[in-house]
């Protein structure tokens, strides 16, 4: 019996040996592994896409060459109707010829030589407008202007083309796209009217810039920009609506603009909450004038009953005093 009870005492306590946590050994093993991936993560880091010492980047890791390439919406102001330009068959004509206080306008800054953006951006734009209610050459005009002071007219030529072609459904899109040229001063005007910044970069022969388009109304007032290179259908539509005041689009198109406002943060058209409040009450409000029209107009319609007193008279005009009198008349005749 004495051995059997040393023998479970001796497997208790080597179970106990077991089951006990060996913590430094644990710590250890963790103060190694924090240590290894410290290490190695500057490295990761590096092969993965991030920081690498000695590149140039701004305080938004964008790189130098891209510092200040923006947009600087000027939402109001006016584009001038006299900067003169090339069309694509060389003649000379003016900004304010697509500008024409009739319609909106759509104003784009590329070039044809672009080797990438330019391309994306408006292969983009022509498969959007395919898919447009409102007609180019009817309801809206584009103007292109190239921010090369070099392209020829033959070029320039071949690039409208390229993008007219696109257009199948829209059978004006030769007269309503305009494809331009300029010199260097008119370009610079333009773009500082426009807010876009841009840079030649002489190392690489190329023009550093953003994508964008900005609406213009008939007037000329700058109202919209759309700054991405994907042109949903619906934000476009709103933003030629309301460039055009009031010359684009159905009533119903215009009540649909009105419910939204343009958010330059998101660059996007986002539904207006106090206009929406306002409808929402200006309907609840119709719908009780609508509930209570007919109790109101019964009750001014109908005839009033008004409460008589005992002695006023009954049928036949009649009193109540009378009655009394011509009953005892009756039976004492009897």
């Amino acid at each position: 019996m004495t051995k059997l009870i040393q023998a479970r005492r001796r497997f208790a306590g080597s179970q106990s040996a077991v089951n006990k946590p060996q913590t430094p050994n644990v710590i250890a093993a963790m103060m190694l592994l924090l240590v290894g991936w410290c290490a190695t993560a500057p490295a990761a880091m590096a092969q993965d896409g991030g920081v690498r010492e000695g590149a140039p980047v701004t305080n938004n890791l964008l790189p130098l060459e891209a510092r200040g390439i923006t947009v600087e919406q000027k939402l109001g102001d006016l584009v001038p109707l006299d900067l003169p330009l090339l069309d694509s068959l060389g003649r000379k004509t003016k900004t304010g010829y697509y500008i024409d206080s009739k319609r909106p306008t759509i104003i784009t800054l590329n070039y044809s030589n672009c080797p990438m953006l330019c391309n994306v951006q408006l292969n983009r734009l022509a498969d959007s407008l395919n898919k447009l209610e409102l007609k180019i050459g009817e309801d809206f005009q584009i103007l292109t202007v190239s921010i090369d002071p070099k392209e020829s007219t033959e070029r320039v030529r071949e690039t409208k083309q390229k993008y007219i072609d696109q257009l199948t459904n829209h059978p004006k899109a030769a007269d309503g796209w305009a494809f331009c040229t300029a010199k260097q001063p008119v370009i610079t005007k333009l773009a500082d009217v426009l807010g876009f910044r841009y840079r030649y970069d002489a190392r690489s022969k190329e023009y550093n810039h953003p994508a964008m388009l900005a609406f213009i109304s008939p007037e000329g007032v700058i109202s919209r920009y759309s700054l991405a290179i994907d042109f949903p259908t619906d934000q476009l539509k709103l933003a030629l609506v309301e460039a055009g005041e009031g010359t684009v689009g159905t009533p119903v198109d215009q009540f649909i603009q009105w419910c939204y406002s343009y958010d330059p943060d998101s660059n996007s058209y986002t539904w207006h909450a106090w206009r929406l409040m306002r409808l929402g009450g200006a309907a609840m409000i119709g719908l009780m004038l609508a509930c209570l029209a007919p109790y109101w107009l019964g009750r001014k319609g109908g005839v009033s009953v008004v409460p008589r007193d005992d002695t006023e008279m009954l049928n036949g005009g009649e009193t109540m005093t009378d009655a009394v009198d011509n009953d005892s008349n009756v039976k004492n005749e009897t």
